[in-house]
Protein backbone atom coordinates (compact mmCIF):
# COMPACT_ATOMS: atom_id res chain seq x y z
CA UNK A 1 0.00 0.00 0.00
CA UNK A 2 1.21 3.48 -0.88
CA UNK A 3 -0.10 6.90 0.13
CA UNK A 4 1.00 10.49 -0.26
CA UNK A 5 2.61 11.86 2.90
CA UNK A 6 3.97 15.14 1.53
CA UNK A 7 2.45 17.46 4.14
CA UNK A 8 3.26 15.05 6.97
CA UNK A 9 6.90 14.81 5.84
CA UNK A 10 7.16 18.60 5.46
CA UNK A 11 5.84 19.07 9.00
CA UNK A 12 8.18 16.36 10.32
CA UNK A 13 11.23 18.07 8.83
CA UNK A 14 10.24 21.42 10.36
CA UNK A 15 9.20 19.96 13.73
CA UNK A 16 12.45 17.99 14.10
CA UNK A 17 14.60 20.65 12.42
CA UNK A 18 16.01 18.04 10.04
CA UNK A 19 16.96 18.21 6.38
CA UNK A 20 15.69 15.83 3.73
CA UNK A 21 19.21 14.41 3.47
CA UNK A 22 19.35 13.71 7.20
CA UNK A 23 16.03 11.87 7.28
CA UNK A 24 16.81 9.98 4.08
CA UNK A 25 20.13 8.88 5.53
CA UNK A 26 18.69 7.95 8.95
CA UNK A 27 15.94 5.91 7.34
CA UNK A 28 18.25 4.37 4.70
CA UNK A 29 16.16 5.68 1.81
CA UNK A 30 17.97 7.08 -1.25
CA UNK A 31 17.83 10.87 -1.19
CA UNK A 32 16.22 11.09 -4.65
CA UNK A 33 13.43 8.77 -3.50
CA UNK A 34 12.89 10.69 -0.26
CA UNK A 35 12.88 13.94 -2.23
CA UNK A 36 10.12 12.50 -4.42
CA UNK A 37 8.11 11.74 -1.29
CA UNK A 38 8.46 15.32 -0.03
CA UNK A 39 7.62 16.81 -3.42
CA UNK A 40 4.56 14.61 -3.67
CA UNK A 41 5.71 13.08 -6.95
CA UNK A 42 6.05 9.65 -5.32
CA UNK A 43 3.74 7.94 -2.88
CA UNK A 44 5.33 6.43 0.22
CA UNK A 45 5.11 2.65 0.62
CA UNK A 46 4.02 1.63 4.11
CA UNK A 47 7.37 -0.04 4.86
CA UNK A 48 9.22 3.20 4.03
CA UNK A 49 6.88 5.22 6.27
CA UNK A 50 7.72 2.76 9.05
CA UNK A 51 11.45 3.16 8.30
CA UNK A 52 11.12 6.94 8.47
CA UNK A 53 9.20 6.82 11.74
CA UNK A 54 11.60 4.30 13.30
CA UNK A 55 14.58 6.43 12.28
CA UNK A 56 13.17 9.74 13.53
CA UNK A 57 10.87 8.49 16.30
CA UNK A 58 8.16 11.11 15.90
CA UNK A 59 4.79 10.24 17.47
CA UNK A 60 2.86 12.76 15.43
CA UNK A 61 4.25 11.48 12.13
CA UNK A 62 3.60 7.89 13.23
CA UNK A 63 0.04 8.75 14.17
CA UNK A 64 -0.61 10.52 10.88
CA UNK A 65 0.89 7.69 8.85
CA UNK A 66 -1.11 5.12 10.83
CA UNK A 67 -4.23 7.12 10.12
CA UNK A 68 -3.55 7.26 6.38
CA UNK A 69 -2.50 3.63 5.99
CA UNK A 70 -4.67 1.86 8.55
CA UNK A 71 -7.42 4.30 9.45
CA UNK A 72 -6.24 4.50 13.06
CA UNK A 73 -7.04 7.49 15.23
CA UNK A 74 -5.04 10.52 14.22
CA UNK A 75 -3.37 12.65 16.87
CA UNK A 76 -4.62 16.20 17.35
CA UNK A 77 -2.37 18.22 15.06
CA UNK A 78 -4.28 21.45 14.56
CA UNK A 79 -3.54 24.91 15.92
CA UNK A 80 -4.96 23.98 19.35
CA UNK A 81 -2.29 21.33 19.94
CA UNK A 82 0.46 23.70 18.81
CA UNK A 83 -0.35 26.59 21.14
CA UNK A 84 -1.92 25.06 24.24
CA UNK A 85 -0.01 23.58 27.17
CA UNK A 86 -1.08 20.30 28.78
CA UNK A 87 -2.85 22.30 31.51
CA UNK A 88 -4.73 24.40 28.96
CA UNK A 89 -5.61 21.28 26.99
CA UNK A 90 -6.94 19.78 30.22
CA UNK A 91 -9.33 22.74 30.51
CA UNK A 92 -10.48 22.10 26.94
CA UNK A 93 -10.93 18.41 27.78
CA UNK A 94 -13.12 19.40 30.76
CA UNK A 95 -15.33 21.40 28.39
CA UNK A 96 -15.64 18.40 26.07
CA UNK A 97 -16.56 16.21 29.06
CA UNK A 98 -19.33 18.63 30.04
CA UNK A 99 -20.75 18.52 26.51
CA UNK A 100 -20.68 14.71 26.51
CA UNK A 101 -22.14 14.40 30.01
CA UNK A 102 -25.12 16.52 28.94
CA UNK A 103 -26.09 13.63 26.64
CA UNK A 104 -25.05 10.73 28.87
CA UNK A 105 -28.36 9.82 30.54
CA UNK A 106 -30.19 9.79 27.22
CA UNK A 107 -27.41 7.65 25.70
CA UNK A 108 -27.59 5.12 28.56
CA UNK A 109 -31.36 4.83 28.10
CA UNK A 110 -30.90 4.35 24.35
CA UNK A 111 -28.26 1.67 24.85
CA UNK A 112 -30.69 -0.28 27.04
CA UNK A 113 -33.53 0.34 24.60
CA UNK A 114 -31.37 -0.98 21.74
CA UNK A 115 -31.18 -4.34 23.53
CA UNK A 116 -34.98 -4.55 23.70
CA UNK A 117 -36.15 -3.06 20.43
CA UNK A 118 -34.85 -1.37 17.28
CA UNK A 119 -33.94 2.30 17.66
CA UNK A 120 -35.84 4.83 15.56
CA UNK A 121 -34.05 7.50 13.51
CA UNK A 122 -34.29 10.12 16.29
CA UNK A 123 -32.83 7.67 18.81
CA UNK A 124 -29.94 6.85 16.48
CA UNK A 125 -29.31 10.55 15.89
CA UNK A 126 -29.19 11.19 19.67
CA UNK A 127 -26.85 8.26 20.23
CA UNK A 128 -24.62 9.42 17.39
CA UNK A 129 -24.41 12.93 18.90
CA UNK A 130 -23.32 11.36 22.18
CA UNK A 131 -20.61 9.23 20.59
CA UNK A 132 -19.35 12.20 18.55
CA UNK A 133 -19.01 14.24 21.75
CA UNK A 134 -17.16 11.26 23.24
CA UNK A 135 -14.77 11.27 20.27
CA UNK A 136 -14.14 15.01 20.75
CA UNK A 137 -13.18 14.29 24.34
CA UNK A 138 -10.90 11.39 23.40
CA UNK A 139 -9.06 13.40 20.74
CA UNK A 140 -8.30 16.16 23.24
CA UNK A 141 -7.23 13.58 25.85
CA UNK A 142 -4.85 12.03 23.34
CA UNK A 143 -3.40 15.44 22.63
CA UNK A 144 -2.74 15.87 26.36
CA UNK A 145 -1.00 12.48 26.44
CA UNK A 146 1.15 13.31 23.39
CA UNK A 147 2.00 16.70 24.87
CA UNK A 148 3.12 15.26 28.21
CA UNK A 149 5.05 12.43 26.55
CA UNK A 150 6.89 15.04 24.51
CA UNK A 151 7.96 16.76 27.74
CA UNK A 152 9.11 13.38 29.10
CA UNK A 153 11.00 12.56 25.91
CA UNK A 154 9.01 9.34 25.60
CA UNK A 155 7.24 8.05 22.51
CA UNK A 156 3.71 6.72 22.57
CA UNK A 157 5.11 3.30 21.63
CA UNK A 158 7.45 3.35 24.62
CA UNK A 159 4.60 4.40 26.90
CA UNK A 160 2.35 1.61 25.61
CA UNK A 161 5.10 -0.99 26.09
CA UNK A 162 5.75 0.27 29.61
CA UNK A 163 2.05 0.26 30.55
CA UNK A 164 1.06 -3.00 28.83
CA UNK A 165 1.82 -5.29 31.81
CA UNK A 166 -0.50 -3.17 33.96
CA UNK A 167 -3.30 -3.37 31.37
CA UNK A 168 -2.82 -7.12 31.07
CA UNK A 169 -3.04 -7.51 34.86
CA UNK A 170 -6.30 -5.50 34.84
CA UNK A 171 -7.62 -7.67 31.98
CA UNK A 172 -7.92 -4.63 29.68
CA UNK A 173 -5.56 -6.29 27.19
CA UNK A 174 -4.44 -9.83 26.46
CA UNK A 175 -0.85 -10.79 27.14
CA UNK A 176 1.45 -11.87 24.37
Amino acid sequence: MRVALKSELDALLIRRNLSQKEVASLSKIPFSTFNGYTKGTQEVPVNKAVDINNAVGDDLFGSQAGNKYLGTLKALDGKVSEVLTPTELDFLQDQETIQREERRERAKALLIKSKLEPLNDKDKEDLERYVMEFLDEIVVELSIVFSILKILGMSISEAFKKRMPHWVSKKYMKGE
